[in-house]
């Protein structure tokens, strides 16, 4: 698997472009409800992740990531074309709102199904049973061929390849891993992706604000998940 390597200087350029820059006022006039297990994304983690998407384009599923739809900018093709799916009725009004039951995801509105070249997904909850209630939906929304991007705990790697597998592709750990704006969570989430990001994307970069020491563990892993892969 090819393995891209962006030095933190190249990263710290790709973020701080003021081209078509993310709206980062979500952060700071949204709330997190822990009710509903809420935990917004950095704006380090927003920028890299926005940008992911709008240099790539495309129209966007966002399940259960509303802290990436409200930041992209409100001129943003890839914001015009794209649905975020959630629970919290904050956003009902909101002409790309659609409310999500992660229980039911069925009930996404067939007219919407395989019509996304994306789907970004971080649920509530990490263990199996909701993931696999998350896979459903993904398969829903997926156009053939599309780009998936997921956040969840590392150890989690094998059951997303066991969820998705061929119908979307192995999901393999990305060198940027993702950090919370306010959470103190006890354990570091990964970006998994069904695609291999460009070499000079914020995504084969690795995020400063994650501890350097995860780094190792983070890249082996990945490689010995690709070795399994190619046999």
């Amino acid at each position: 698997m090819a393995f891209f390597f962006v030095d933190i200087c190249q990263m710290s350029e790709l973020a701080d472009d003021s081209a078509d820059p993310p709206d980062l006022s979500f952060l700071r006039q949204t709330e997190e409800r822990r009710a509903l297990n809420q935990y917004w994304y950095s704006s380090r983690t927003i920028t890299a992740i926005a940008r992911e998407l709008e240099d790539v384009g495309g129209s966007v599923a966002f399940l259960s990531t509303p802290s990436i739809y409200f930041s992209l900018p409100d001129e943003s093709q890839v914001r015009a074309q794209s649905v975020v799916f959630d629970f919290d009725r904050q956003w009902d009004t909101h002409p790309n709102f659609r409310f999500f039951d992660f229980h039911q995801p069925g009930a996404i509105d067939s007219a919407l199904w395989r019509s996304f070249d994306w789907v970004v997904v971080d649920p509530p909850f990490i263990t199996r049973d909701v993931w696999e209630l998350y896979a459903d939906a993904v398969k829903l929304c997926l156009k053939p061929g599309g780009r998936v991007m997921c956040t969840t705990v590392p150890e989690n790697e094998a059951v997303l390849r066991d969820l998705f597998g061929q119908e979307v592709g192995a999901l393999r750990k990305a060198r940027f891993m993702p950090a919370m704006q306010n959470a103190k969570l006890p354990y570091q989430y990964a970006l998994f992706l069904n695609y291999e990001p460009s070499a000079n994307s914020a995504l084969a970069a690795w995020n400063i604000e994650v501890p350097r020491d995860l780094e190792a563990s983070n890249s082996s892993t990945m490689e010995t998940a690709a070795v399994v892969v190619e046999r």
